[in-house]
């Protein structure tokens, strides 16, 4: 943010001996997102691999490019379209439902104050198992999920660097076994999620082509199957949504630790939340306050704080002459704090989206990105944040609990926004307990 203050919105800077150029200007930006052929994803993204242990391959929905990946593209954008909610819905809502009376009331039973992301990471784990992702997890162990995820995404950031410079000398044994650890629990994953997609051609063998508007998995088999790839690319994409997943509930944590500042905020949600009836995905747009505070929070601390893409051919932008063969980076992090396009940006204030979204340029809000990359799966994630919201609203009072020692921060690890110290919280339940129900 200080260096678009002291430099301008475009500059260069070097790393090593490699030129890069760093952008966050909105007329370069929509250049970048719109012409995908000369801009293209680097090709060492580090969630593509762990240590040479393929997580998410070179094709994937998120990570690949060229005519593979423009066909699968093009397929799964008819499944995560916003019309397609109303298929999606049926299965989202009863989840929540489920859950809170399987895993929620549990959770907060046995735990006096609740960290606010883990919980969030278990809700979301169970998401695919309602799309056709039917793991032998699934919605009855999501914790499991959510468990095995957080780990994959604490290990990623290691194999950038030396373990010795990171850890010391005195920890690098333990970091080697948990690194071993970890890549033989993806080789696990990946095994389960070829067992799926078996036991899904089976079933879709009787489908006549024809694919159910609410079962993920089977698109993702026919994006690939059109595409021309196998089913390890299909692995990839499996892993590559339930990585994803865990946006949400990092967004979600996010939130709540801003609305430990801003209880005034938190209140008027809440009032919001237990107001309205939600009995159909309609009834969502009843929502308008929650999802202003949503898209103020994704405003603040957007889950990808930066991207890089690699220039292939020469281009002119915004006046400079970019020689081809070189290295774009921007930030959607330091966009959306720029004082240019944002009046106060360091501010939490739910209301600047009273109207929607600031019609200042396309190009100035994109917290699921823009273009041809943007995030195909943003209207579930928006649909399947407002659901936990309001079943954890109309079931209890929360109240910020400080845990001595783990302030709650949000950190960046590489290119993401990650959650430290939770936010915890005490959740005292609006229901009766067993307990009480038992003294009655």
């Amino acid at each position: 943010v200080d260096w678009v203050q002291t430099y301008g919105e475009t500059f260069q800077f070097r790393i090593r001996t490699r030129p890069v150029i760093f952008t966050v200007d909105p007329a370069a930006l929509r250049t970048i997102f719109q012409d995908v052929n000369n801009f293209t994803k680097v090709d060492h993204l580090p969630n593509r691999a762990l240590f040479g242990q393929r997580i998410t391959g070179l094709y994937s929905i998120l990570t690949g490019g060229g005519q593979e990946w423009a066909i699968k593209r093009r397929i799964m954008s008819t499944f995560f379209q916003k019309q397609n909610m109303s298929h999606l819905y049926p299965k989202l809502a009863p989840l929540m439902d489920r859950l809170l009376e399987t895993k929620i009331k549990p959770w907060v039973a046995n735990n006096e104050i609740v960290d606010v992301h883990e919980l969030s990471t278990m809700i979301f784990s169970a998401l695919p198992g309602v799309l056709g992702l039917d793991c032998p997890m699934g919605v009855d162990e999501p914790e499991e999920i959510g468990k095995r995820i957080n780990i994959l995404l604490d290990v990623i950031p290691v194999q950038l660097v030396d373990i010795n410079k990171i850890f010391g000398s005195k920890d690098a044994q333990e970091a080697l076994r948990l690194k071993g650890a970890t890549v033989t629990m993806v080789i696990q994953m990946r095994m389960m999620a070829k067992k799926m997609i078996a036991e899904k051609r089976k079933e879709m063998d009787g489908w006549e082509g024809q694919n159910p508007d609410d079962d993920l998995l089977a698109w993702l088999i026919t994006a690939n199957d059109a595409a021309g790839l196998t089913d390890e690319e299909v692995v990839d994409d499996i892993m590559t949504v339930y990585l994803v997943m865990d946006n949400m509930s990092k967004q979600i944590g996010s939130l709540m630790v801003y609305m430990i500042n801003y209880p005034e905020v938190y209140k008027k949600m809440v009032e919001e939340l237990r107001e309205v009836e939600l009995t159909g995905p309609r009834s969502l747009n009843k929502l308008t306050y929650t999802e202003m505070v949503l898209l103020e929070s994704l405003r603040m601390t957007p889950v990808l704080l930066r991207g890089t893409r690699w220039l292939k051919n020469p281009v002119n932008i915004g006046g400079y002459n970019i020689p081809g063969d070189c290295q774009f980076q921007y930030s959607q992090y330091v966009l959306h704090r720029n004082e240019k396009y944002w009046k106060n940006p360091r501010e939490f204030d739910p209301e600047r989206f009273r109207n929607g979204v600031p019609n200042v340029d396309s190009m100035t809000y994109m917290p699921f990105l823009t273009g041809p990359r943007a995030c195909l799966g943003r209207h579930v994630a928006m649909v399947s944040m407002k659901l936990m919201l309001s079943t954890i609203a109309r079931n209890y009072d929360l109240t910020p609990m400080p845990v001595a020692g783990r302030p709650p921060k949000i950190v960046q690890t590489m290119a993401v926004s990650r959650l430290e110290g939770g936010p915890f919280y005490h959740f005292k339940p609006l229901y009766k307990t067993k307990e009480e129900q038992e003294c009655n």
